[in-house]
């Protein structure tokens, strides 16, 4: 059966990349979109846009209902699901088939059989592939998860049975907070993919996590496209992703890659799909963890390395070709990594951020690929994952491609939302990394109490002030008052004398460091707190890039001036500094509140799903008091101190911004 429209069962990044898949193939493409996502960059490079509901993932993205609407009034004879949302629903996957439409995936039977991971890993022991250790039985009780848990042992994983990337997922200790973890972990999995079954796996320490494209149309053998590994991860979320995997025995890959085709011939697989496995390199054993019955984010390092566009051959195989080509045509050349940009501040605890993106610049360069979804103006809601884009390189070698990467990655420029660029080229860095001695529990490792932002420096915060004075000196049109010019010059200077303009530069924790700066053209002199001299001439600010020489060296760096902020991208590093006259630094003090510890507020925008207090309650420190989901993920608000509740803002249900207060605890009298 022929396919010459397709539906985009999806958003964001993954899209943008089926929708360029189509155009290559010569198909129409459909978008659906909620109402947040009307702007988004996927809605207008499709062929056609369909509006499918609310804001709501719900209402939109996973409403079955309006999805297939949306492919029966656009005339779609196929679906693309994409990652995530309906892409693993086998019911969702059967209604497209009922409907007349061809779903670009397995059959609904496989992607049952595989998205259970309990089923799975029976598959997997059937077809002799070791798991590893754990409970994948039917008995949902607390009390027999309780005694299997005693019988894994400890630290054990508890894993949502139906899905995958993090979520549902919980690291266990200790047996006294098996069970609190035991209920979160079901309602995140039942939120998540509507099912709250879990099973458990023993924690293999210092593993690494290392996985297997997998290409087939049915017929035996399946093909593999090497392997990736993706060990990389930060709560179960991957980061950074490399193919092939670095310092791997090879005859545990040549194990690894003959266990995944056994499997997936084992069940008649039918499209594009990954076997992902736990290595340990002490022991240089693997076990079979779970099989993703669809496109994985991180297949862009596989296309590099093999050079066959794994999208075009869903949508092939679904249509009913055959596979032309064997295994013995599949070669690996290079070295392919891919860094995940996501909209979050490391130096915050990773905490999600929402808002507009002001400015965006990608990087550029030979081997230099960008899977994005975002560009400037575009809104980063809530509502949505907060992965923005992804940046894949390829080189000869692992060292070439590291390097390639890092460099990618301080050309990449987002303003208006903090992202984690800095935070991976940090990652990039590490000796661990560096040596391919790294394992699924580095970042912990590296960094236990947190991973700290790099301080705003003297050279940045003059940057900015240059920047700031540069942008405000120059009058915009004719008829603008000279007025709105800055620097004492503007009528010294016709008497040959040079006057100066002092500014008040703060950085993010409202530290104030007075700049003073003089001189005149296209050279100026910059003085930090009186104590710091810099001498700069040839000097200019153009399409938000400073330039300037000092000491015999040019310097360039990407500015953004909004208001009386500078936005200032020194590498990989971005500093969001604020200039004030005298006036408004010394007139416009204001006084900080007391900090009410009393007062709990949501860490970001999100959904309030459950209220665990009433008012009158007794709490103890620690307590959790409300449950808030935000970017599909749930975080728990405890309260910070004994005490007793004296309201509660909100009910489950209701939608609130960051920072609003939830809940207020005072001290029991």
């Amino acid at each position: 059966m022929s396919i010459e429209r397709v539906l985009v069962a999806n958003r964001g990044e993954i899209a943008v990349r089926i929708i360029r898949a189509c155009h290559e193939l010569g198909l129409n493409s459909v978008a659906v979109y909620s109402d947040e996502d009307r702007e988004a960059p996927f809605v207008s490079l499709a062929d056609q846009a369909f509006l499918i509901g609310g804001s709501e993932a719900r209402d939109s993205y996973m409403n079955a209902d309006a999805l297939l609407n949306a492919a029966k009034q656009t005339g779609a004879d196929a679906v693309h699901p994409g990652y995530g949302f309906l892409a693993e629903n086998a019911v969702f996957a059967q209604r497209c088939i009922d409907a007349g439409l061809i779903f670009v995936g397995p059959s609904p039977e496989i992607i049952a059989e595989m998205g259970s991971k309990v089923q799975a890993k029976l598959a997997a022991e059937k077809a002799g592939i070791p798991v590893v250790p754990g409970y994948h039985g039917t008995d949902q009780s607390d009390s027999v998860l309780l005694a299997e848990a005693e019988r894994v042992g400890f630290p054990l994983l508890i894993k949502a049975s139906a899905g995958g990337g993090g979520r549902g997922m919980r690291r266990v200790y200790d047996l006294s907070d098996f069970i609190n973890q035991l209920h979160l972990a079901r309602k995140e999995a039942k939120a998540a993919f509507g099912d709250g079954d879990v099973l458990l796996e023993r924690f293999v320490e210092s593993a690494r996590h290392i996985e297997v494209q997998i290409l087939s149309d049915g017929s035996a053998p399946a093909l593999h496209l090497f392997e990736r590994d993706c060990s990389i991860q930060r709560n179960h979320q991957k980061l950074i992703e490399e193919a092939p995997a670095p310092n791997f025995p090879n005859s545990v890959r040549v194990k690894l890659l003959e266990a995944a085709v056994q499997l997936t011939s084992l069940i008649k697989y039918n499209s594009v799909g990954t076997v992902e496995f736990i290595y340990d390199p002490k022991s240089e054993d693997f076990y079979f963890l779970e099989m993703n019955t669809r496109i994985q984010v991180e297949h862009p390092v596989t296309e590099l390395i093999t050079g066959i566009d794994l999208v075009e051959w869903q949508i092939r195989v679904a249509s009913g070709e055959v596979i032309p080509f064997a295994q013995s045509d599949i070669t690996c050349s290079g070295w392919a990594m891919e860094a995940r940009i996501v909209a979050e501040d490391p130096a915050d605890n990773f905490r999600p951020q929402t808002g507009i993106i002001n400015s965006y610049t990608e990087p550029t360069g030979k081997n230099v690929r960008v899977d994005s979804g975002v560009e400037a103006g575009s809104v980063v809601s809530h509502y949505y994952d907060s992965m923005l884009s992804k940046v894949i390189v390829k080189n000869s070698d692992r060292k070439s491609a590291r390097r390639n990467l890092s460099r990618a990655l301080s050309e990449y420029k987002i303003s208006g939302v903090r992202s984690n660029i800095a935070f991976l080229s940090d990652v990039l860095s590490t000796d661990a990394f560096v040596d391919a001695e790294h394992h699924t529990g580095l970042l912990n490792a590296q960094w236990p109490n947190g991973w700290t932002a790099p301080s705003v420096d003297n050279q940045d915060r003059m940057e900015a002030a240059v920047a700031f004075f540069l942008s405000n000196s120059n009058l915009k049109n004719e008829n603008e008052s000279p007025w709105k010019s800055l620097g004492a010059w503007r009528i010294t200077e016709v008497a040959g004398r040079t006057g100066s303009t002092t500014f008040y530069v703060r950085d993010a924790e409202d530290v104030d460091c007075v700049t003073q700066i003089s001189g005149s053209g296209i050279s100026l002199f910059v003085c930090l707190d009186a104590e710091t001299i810099y001498e700069l001439t040839n000097i200019a600010l153009k399409e938000d890039i400073l330039s300037y020489e000092i000491d015999g060296h040019r310097r360039t760096v990407s500015v953004k001036v909004i208001d009386q902020s500078v936005i200032l991208h020194s590498g990989v590093n971005i500093h969001c500094l604020h200039i004030l006259t005298s006036e408004q630094a010394l007139l416009g003090a204001t006084v900080k509140q007391e900090n009410r510890d009393g007062m709990i507020s949501a860490s970001m925008p999100g959904l309030v799903v459950e209220v665990r207090v009433s008012v009158g309650d007794k709490v103890d420190a620690g307590q959790i008091l409300i449950v808030l989901e935000a970017m599909k993920l749930l975080q728990n608000l405890t309260a910070p101190r004994d005490g007793v509740i004296a309201s509660v803002r909100h009910k489950v249900g209701d939608t609130v911004d960051g920072r609003v207060s939830l809940v207020t605890l005072e001290v029991e009298p």
